[in-house]
């Protein structure tokens, strides 16, 4: 129990009239790390609950007075109420059944083995574990607007940080990294709203959807008849629109050499002149520019200007791609969740653990916008209730390159057993380990799917895969 993250560490309170059976749980769940109390009968143990909140409670259901499936009712009082186990020396299958109408979880017959009593006490602990995890998460996605980046790693905390600097600094510009689908644009929006240009307008453009001349025409506008096709009034550019705001120049790698030069004076002199005109116009904006190419690359290749650059890059924030921030898988799927399901008008209460296993264990090479997309599809897909792993898009388990491929030799059989049982359960451990536990990878390499290897390694008794990385706050 020593590895379960709990606030403090988790109480357990066992109701029973036997002396023996108390103090011989309370030995038992004390040596591995929990905090245990104890109550001859169920007055006690009602008492007890009244003081202080319990995770568990053993509960005997003959004891003197009330009995304990009466009482049981009383002791699931708090909030989360306790997870009731119940010990009874007479089981039947009515005892059982009324106990489980009431709120138990598990009913143990008497007497029991230490290893019964543990692997309960860890599967109890576990799955509050996850339901805490679980509140946690939708409670900070209730938190969270369409304009707040999501995530709390330490790579996206990063970001977070620089965002809330240059938020100060109104006229800086600022030029956001990283690959496609990172969420470059929410960055920029985020830094439009945290500054004092929030009340003025955000205006978005991608720089590779449209040619050089009408790029140009629609970032700085144009004089009446300044070409073929133009319109007879003029027309406002965006550099106009975006007035007292934020201009989001997307894609600023794909603009041909041309213009940046025409961006450059923007840059430098602060005033803009519209196709065709000859006045100068005040460009009252922030430019913030995106791309997912080096820069300094192409500065060196002579495809993008260097002083452009410079100008540029005066705050640089870099988006880190989904797989150098996993730990915020999670919180991420939460909320697209609670966003898509909204949409669609579905209540989805979450995801299962074997669900939320395959999203953090999958690479996402689409990042963010990749796993929106899977969310999504997940939604349509599911028609009630909790997100299974069948609702979700098939991933691919291994790496095309070989480099999931394990060493022949790694699998050696020991002593007189030569059975296929003995084989494979040392080819199942190895592949384990070589993929340090990755379910999806290692299903993949031995070419089952994932149920059937969680099949195997209860069979074989493999041990609990390694804890995968909880949300730290």
């Amino acid at each position: 129990m020593k590895n379960l993250s709990f606030p403090g560490l988790p109480r357990v309170l066992i109701v029973d009239d036997e002396e023996g059976v108390r103090e011989g749980l309370r030995s038992m769940l004390q040596r591995e790390g929990l905090q245990v109390e104890t109550a001859g009968t169920a007055e006690e143990g009602v008492r007890r609950v009244e003081a202080r909140s319990f995770d568990i409670i053993f509960l005997d259901l003959n004891l003197p007075g009330a009995d304990g499936l009466s009482m049981l009712g009383k002791l699931r009082r708090g909030s989360p109420p306790a997870d009731i186990v119940i010990l009874t020396g007479y089981g039947t299958v009515a005892n059982t059944v009324e106990s489980m109408r009431k709120g138990a979880c598990d009913v143990i017959e008497k007497p029991f083995s230490s290893d019964r009593i543990l692997a309960v006490t860890r599967r109890v602990l576990e799955t509050r574990q996850l339901k805490n995890e679980l509140t946690w998460l939708q409670d900070r996605v209730r938190e969270l607007t369409s304009t707040e980046l999501v995530g709390l790693s330490p790579a996206i905390r990063d970001v977070q940080m620089r965002i809330d600097q240059v938020s100060h600094a109104p006229d800086t510009t600022v030029l956001v990294t990283g690959q496609s689908g990172t969420g470059k644009e929410l960055v920029a929006r985020c830094v439009h709203e945290r500054s004092s240009r929030h009340h003025g307008p955000f205006v978005a453009v991608n720089c590779a959807a449209l040619t050089e001349p009408l790029l140009e025409a629609e970032l700085f506008g144009y004089e009446p008849g300044a070409f073929t096709g133009a319109a007879k009034d003029g027309k406002d550019g965006l550099f106009a629109v975006a007035a007292g705001g934020t201009l989001f120049l997307d894609e600023i790698g794909e603009m041909e050499p041309t213009l940046q030069a025409k961006l450059l004076r923007v840059l430098q002199e602060r005033t803009f002149r519209r196709v065709g005109g000859v006045q100068d116009i005040p460009a009252d904006v922030r430019i913030i520019a995106s791309t997912n190419r080096d820069l300094r690359d192409m500065v060196h290749s002579g495809s993008f200007r260097e002083d452009l650059f410079y100008r540029l890059n005066v705050m640089t924030v870099t988006v880190p791609a989904l797989a150098e921030r996993a730990a915020d898988i999670p919180l991420l799927s939460h909320f697209f969740l609670d966003q898509i399901g909204k949409q669609m008008g579905k209540a989805l209460a979450g995801f299962t653990e074997e669900a939320m296993e395959t999203l953090c264990e999958y690479t996402w090479p689409g990042n963010v916008r990749e796993l929106r997309n899977a969310i999504e599809y997940a939604c349509i897909v599911c028609s009630t209730g909790m997100i299974d792993e069948v609702h979700l898009p098939k991933f691919t388990g291994g790496s095309p390159d070989g480099s999931d491929r394990i060493d022949r030799s790694a699998v050696v059989l020991e002593g007189n057993d030569r059975s296929i049982r003995a084989l494979e359960s040392k080819l199942v451990a190895a592949v384990l380990e070589e993929t340090q536990w990755n379910i999806s990878r290692a299903a993949a390499i031995l070419g089952i799917n994932r149920t059937t290897l969680y099949n195997k390694i209860r069979l074989y008794e493999l041990g609990k895969r390694p804890s995968r990385a909880k949300v730290i706050v």
